[in-house]
């Protein structure tokens, strides 16, 4: 064979993010002056390179080209063995081509983050919030879930208590959250708690929420039934001492001149009578009775059912530097979404903008810069109709620097987006 070719280490080991260097020696053992070009083959070939990428080589010389792997700090790369080759391809004698094989294996990292949503809830009876966990690392990492609070004031569950988050994904536990003892009247009490999540071979993260417990019975009903008795009173007032009076007055004036006038004609009716009496009998004895009329059903169906859910969805965007990029969520059909909660998140400190729209109006546009997470609650929820999208675009200027971690690649923004939906049952 014309050429020959070796790796000097066939076996490389190294962290995601870095760079490892393996000498390639070839040698022109032809005749003639043969140039060679060189093409990675193999599943690290995205992210490794050979240089110089083409050599020429007198008969009887030998080179040495270099091979870089740069496996990037990604969920998209797994942590693992990896077979790759080398071809080296004469440009004379591409038959005499000839493919060093060697495994690299990147090692796993571990990247987790947790988050509470929302941190803080409002109910008379409890609430639910959710947990959460994205893996930015290279392996799976399992979790463990458990909430507490002091003085046991609530009653706390997490679903599930344990999951396994893959590579690149997110994954939600609920947390019930029910206060201990009903509260019937009185002003609202904050009871503060706080949920751990513990992933496996790494350390425990502890999120602090908070419940406000309203009263049953809220502070307006005691003066909101005072007011409808006074205006109970009231009108029972006008009516006898005002409305009743008047219209027994007008009443009698509007009937005193009709009922002389009937009274008259009354009286010559009798004596018309009195003569039309034996032929009224005998027509009435000759005339056949009228059945009866039928009666007119008035029930009223009753009006249609509609069904009723909780809603909540993660809108999670990877966004370029200077690039827009855009994901939504759209409401099916025969549905109605009813949005109540609106809670942003910048973990990495980045410089952009995001926007929320529905159906192509913008609801809310904020610089990312000015904040790292922060929430919306509607009282008057945003009703969004069926076939019409939520949509949260980011444009990314500037990746931000979150300390103590590798600087990323990309923006990364969400958005949780909470409420409930509606439609008719069918």
């Amino acid at each position: 064979m014309s050429t020959t070719a070796t790796l000097e280490s066939p076996q490389v080991r190294l962290d995601a993010g870095s760079e490892a260097v393996v000498p390639l020696h070839i040698r022109n053992n032809g005749t003639i002056v043969e140039g060679y070009r060189f093409e990675i083959v193999g599943a690290p070939a995205d992210w490794t390179i050979v240089e110089p990428r083409e050599v020429s080589l007198f008969p009887g010389d030998s080179t040495t080209a270099t091979v870089s792997f740069r496996p990037p700090r990604s969920a998209a790369i797994p942590a693992g063995t990896l077979p790759f080759g080398v071809r080296v391809v004469p440009t004379e004698h591409p038959r005499d081509t000839v493919v060093p094989e060697g495994v690299v294996e990147v090692l796993p990292f571990l990247e987790t983050t947790a988050e509470l949503v929302p941190r803080t809830s409002h109910g008379r009876h409890g609430a639910k919030h959710q947990v959460a966990v994205d893996n930015r690392g290279n392996v799976p990492v399992s979790v463990l879930f458990s909430a507490a609070d002091q003085g046991n004031q609530l009653e706390l569950a997490c679903t599930p208590e344990s999951m396994t988050v893959n590579p690149g994904n997110a994954a939600f536990s609920d947390v019930r959250v029910k206060p201990a003892k009903r509260m019937w009247r009185g002003q609202p009490i904050t009871h503060p708690f706080a949920v751990t999540v513990v992933p496996h071979a790494g350390q425990p993260v502890t999120l602090e929420g908070a419940h406000v417990q309203d009263p049953v019975l809220p502070k307006w009903l005691l003066k909101a039934l005072l007011l409808l008795l006074a205006l109970l009173l009231l009108l029972a007032a006008l009516w006898f001492l005002v409305l009743k009076p008047t219209i027994k007055s007008a009443a009698k004036d509007a009937v005193k001149d009709p009922l002389a006038k009937a009274s008259s004609q009354a009286a010559a009716a009798q004596k018309q009578a009195a003569a039309a009496q034996q032929q009224a009998a005998a027509a009435q004895s000759a005339a056949g009775s009228g059945g009866p009329v039928a009666p007119v059903s008035t029930a009223r169906p009753a009006g249609p059912k509609v069904i009723t859910a909780a809603f909540s969805d993660r809108l999670h965007v990877l966004t370029n530097a200077g690039a827009t990029n855009s994901t939504g969520v759209t409401v099916p059909s025969k549905t109605t979404l009813q949005l109540t909660d609106l809670v942003f998140e910048n973990p990495q400190g980045d410089f952009g903008t995001v926007t929320i729209t529905q159906a192509g109006n913008t609801l809310l546009s904020m610089a990312l810069e000015n904040f790292r997470d922060t929430d919306y609650h509607f009282v008057s929820p945003i009703v969004v109709k069926a076939g019409d999208a939520v949509v949260v675009r980011v444009t990314c200027n500037t990746v931000g620097k979150p300390p103590d971690a590798p600087p990323p690649t990309q923006c990364d923004t969400a958005v949780f987006v909470g409420g409930t939906t509606s439609k008719p049952a069918s």
